[in-house]
């Protein structure tokens, strides 16, 4: 990571054991039969596109996020009122899918999907939903109301991995009507009316992808602690990107909290809530740390001309600067929502509490979030890197 707040540059060979299929080969897996929510036609998987050299090279810009002075006043911040939202409710309908496929769990009074062998740690139902439409604003707040940052053009066809209730798909489609846009999860959650250049699928994409189609673009947002393995990701992104002028973009936090000046005790149930977090997910093999090495990782796999900025994430409004007190509003009520929803099955399945233990240190865990006093915010990061 670079030490001062400007752009640091590290030049990094790409490997050359392993390549990723060249410019010019399609994959040799079988391709995939669309599933029956998709309304356009899959497309033949072409060649893909050589429309720029191919770099050997990956350069790899970190920039770390800025420092933050508290707001020191003493204005009582009014109650959370989300009424200019841009978020719709998306979820009222769900995709039609064989019921075979879907398994459903019901635990502790919340709802788990999961498809084939693969469950979910995060529940599935309609309270979790609309705060996965929530996290989504958060985001793109955080992009400064944009959905993407990696320099595309002439994006054909974009891929969203992990794409949830869809709301990321929904959007960035109708931002580009000239492309077709696929979005994958593991549930079917996603709504059937959507604009007509979308389609849904139900896969999980830790397995070897065989789409039908290479993409301009791959969108991966919030999926730390969802993929076991990301070097296989960066591999398989790479080599189903359409040419060299085609770009993946991963959206994440860096679930460490944090705290410049010393006013989080470490002792605290915040910061112990993080730990715990860290314990289970480890033993459940969904690393919550791997959003640091991303940079790293997309370099091994061959990307080049990587791209990573940080910016905080504030656990509340603390801060001075107006930015990032409106982030810190959004973030406070995405976390006091859904820090029980994040910990109950892990928490439950792992470290053997009852559900009523982490209801109870929930609560507890909510009071540290609403203290203006404790100055601790999240890293969430924001990296591309293109295919070369």
């Amino acid at each position: 990571m670079a030490n001062d707040a400007e752009n640091n540059k590290l030049t990094a060979t790409a490997p050359d054991t392993n390549p990723a299929t060249p410019a010019d080969a399609a994959p040799t897996s079988p391709a995939k039969e669309p599933s029956s929510a998709s309304s356009p036609t899959a497309t033949t998987f072409p060649p893909a596109r050589d429309d720029a050299p191919v770099s050997t090279a990956a350069v790899v810009t970190i920039a770390e996020a800025e420092e933050l002075q508290p707001d020191d006043s003493d204005e009582v911040d009014s109650v959370f009122d989300d009424g200019d939202s841009a978020i719709a409710s998306l979820h009222s309908s769900t995709t039609s899918l064989r019921d075979e496929l879907i398994l459903q769990v019901k635990e502790h009074g919340r709802q788990y999907q999961g498809y084939l062998e693969a469950k979910y740690v995060l529940p599935m139902d309609e309270q979790e939903l609309e705060r996965l439409d929530f996290q989504c604003h958060l985001v793109w707040l955080t992009l400064d109301k944009q959905h993407s940052t990696a320099p595309i053009q002439n994006i054909q066809r974009a891929l969203d991995v992990g794409c949830g209730t869809g709301i990321w798909a929904i959007e960035f489609a109708d931002e580009h009507p000239e492309a077709e846009v696929l979005g994958v999860d593991l549930a079917p959650v996603q709504p059937q009316c959507v604009p007509p250049n979308l389609i849904f699928e139900v896969d999980d994409l830790e397995q070897p992808w065989n789409f039908t189609q290479r993409f301009d673009y791959i969108h991966c947002q919030l999926m730390i602690g969802a993929f076991q393995d990301w070097p296989k990701f960066f591999r398989q992104s790479r080599e189903f990107l359409a040419g060299p002028n085609s770009y993946t973009e991963v959206h994440d936090i860096d679930f460490f909290i944090r705290c410049d000046d010393g006013t989080l005790p470490p002792d605290s149930p915040l910061a112990k809530w993080h730990e715990l977090m860290h314990d289970a997910a480890n033993k459940a093999g969904f690393p919550l740390d791997a959003i640091n090495r991303v940079p790293d990782m997309m370099a091994e796999a061959g990307y080049v001309d990587i791209v990573a900025r940080q910016v905080k994430w504030p656990i509340n409004t603390w801060p001075r600067d107006p930015k990032h007190k409106e982030l810190g509003k959004w973030a406070h009520e995405n976390f006091s929502w859904g820090c029980e929803s994040m910990s109950l099955a892990l928490f439950t399945r792992v470290l053997r509490w009852s559900a009523d233990e982490v209801r109870i240190f929930m609560a507890s865990v909510r009071k540290d979030l609403r203290d203006r006093r404790l100055h601790a915010y999240w890293n969430f990061w924001v990296v591309y890197g293109r295919r070369g």
